[in-house]
């Protein structure tokens, strides 16, 4: 599983779930660690971490191609920041 955004709140509390309820998936994370993700969200956590942006294409090619399911957090926490 590939998570977009999981060093975010929501995203992490995801991670941690899905490793909780389904200990045998594998979780990648992908995230900015912009404002909004900060690593420590993650603690105690066994997926994989990458420190990257989603609109790396080639970055993301490389996590999807061996990955069965992606599970999409990344996004701004305020509109305008997403117009930018």
């Amino acid at each position: 599983m590939l998570v977009t955004g999981g060093a975010g709140f929501i995203g992490a509390n995801f991670v941690h779930l899905v490793e909780k309820q389904w200990p045998e998936c594998e979780v990648t994370v992908i995230d900015k660690l912009t404002y909004a993700g900060n690593r420590a969200n993650l603690a105690g956590s066994r997926a994989e971490f990458v420190e990257g942006n989603i609109t790396d294409a080639a970055l993301v090619d490389s996590l999807v191609k061996d990955t069965d399911v992606i599970v999409h957090f990344a996004a701004e926490s305020h509109n305008d920041n997403s117009l930018h």
